[in-house]
């Protein structure tokens, strides 16, 4: 085995025992996936203004993942308030020692 090889299972053979323990600390992740590289960049948006702000808040756009492990930008949107109070936690990439994982927007 090479060492290119061996450093490469080393690599996915600690990844794969790290990942469980580690995403259950992270939260929510899209599909449970591990990315090794970094998302694009955000895209620029033109943010419309919301029509009744009480009500509805601006969700901005992420980078998803794909089956192949490509990124593909889900464009942001104008989505309903559960309460005047709630808060909206958008969706982001993190980044750890072992890959970077997706955290799911959610509401507070």
């Amino acid at each position: 085995m090479s060492l290119k090889s061996f450093t490469r299972f080393l690599f996915v053979f600690g990844a794969l025992a790290v990942v469980p323990l580690a995403l259950s600390a992270c939260g929510t992740t899209d599909d449970g996936v591990v990315v090794n590289d970094a998302p694009p960049l955000p895209q620029v948006e033109y943010i419309p203004a919301v029509p009744s702000p009480e009500a509805e808040i601006w969700r901005p756009g992420y980078w998803a993942i794909n089956a192949d492990h490509t990124f593909t930008w889900v464009p942001g949107e104008i989505i309903p308030r559960p309460s005047r109070t709630a808060v909206w936690d958008a969706a982001r990439w993190v980044h750890h020692t072992y890959g970077w994982t997706f955290q799911q927007g959610h509401w507070e």
